[in-house]
């Protein structure tokens, strides 16, 4: 087990991505905590560890909340006394045309998608580096990277991780290392109302036939990268961009 002993936290870890990366670190020994708002999906993320013989920890929290965010840290803190790991995956979509997009809207995205990487890095740091140090995991997009229509504040928040990531990497090194993934089209529970559209639309087959893959993904096909940047097969690596997005990319 390439991660026996380790400790991971992963945000938004009750479904999605999050619940695979769980599911994932923990198959290869990691103690997983599994950090959400909404406390039913997050246990029932643990039960499938503790089924499938791995170790996991629900605390329900809001990312957005410094309050909860330390209270998570000292809990981590203060059943396991270490973390080697954090999957900042904790996020959400907006999908509106630039000129409706309201600065409400812009605030609410910033919070969770771009403020939420920051402060939970920032407070989860000292406890890494108690440790010796570790891995930052963080989840972008494609479009943190390249444009997009009707997208405007997720691109601006997306691609604020990813230079995030950049500036992370060349401060915090060598104890702490930082890198970056961005997914094209996941079918995960947030992206079920843009991918509803695009069904309705009748541009699911026009959408799939752009990727050389010839399908969206799923969350588990993140996970193999998360994996690797998990753990020493990447221990030389920080400040990495890795697009997962089945090829998109390649005609843009």
């Amino acid at each position: 087990m390439k991660l026996k002993g380790k400790v991971a936290v992963i945000t938004g870890g009750g479904t999605g991505i999050g619940r695979a990366a769980a599911i994932a670190l923990a198959a290869e020994g990691a103690r997983v905590v599994v950090m959400g708002r909404r406390p039913e999906p997050l246990n029932e993320t643990v039960d499938i560890v503790k089924e499938r013989g791995g170790e996991g920890l629900a605390i329900p929290s809001d990312v957005t909340k410094i309050e909860d965010i330390e209270k998570a840290r000292d809990e981590v803190r203060e059943t396991y006394g270490r973390l080697d790991i954090l999957v900042n995956n904790a996020g959400s979509a907006l999908f509106k045309p630039f000129m409706k997009t309201s600065l409400e809207d812009f605030d609410r995205i910033y919070q969770v998608d771009l403020r939420s990487v920051f402060a939970v890095s920032q407070l989860m740091l000292p406890l890494m580096l108690e440790g010796g140090g570790g891995s930052i995991i963080n989840i972008a997009s494609i479009l943190g990277v390249l444009g997009g229509k009707s997208s405007s504040a997720y691109c601006a928040m997306k691609g604020g991780v990813v230079q995030l990531t950049r500036a992370l990497a060349a401060e915090l090194g060598p104890e702490i290392r930082v890198n970056c993934l961005c997914p094209s089209h996941i079918i995960t529970p947030m992206m079920e109302d843009e991918l509803s559209r695009i069904e309705s639309k009748g541009k699911m087959d026009k959408l799939t036939k752009m990727f050389p893959m010839k399908r969206l993904a799923y969350p588990e096909d993140m996970t193999g990268s998360i994996l690797f940047y998990a753990s020493d097969d990447s221990k030389w690596l920080t400040g990495n961009i890795l697009m997962i997005d089945g090829g998109l990319s390649c005609y843009i």
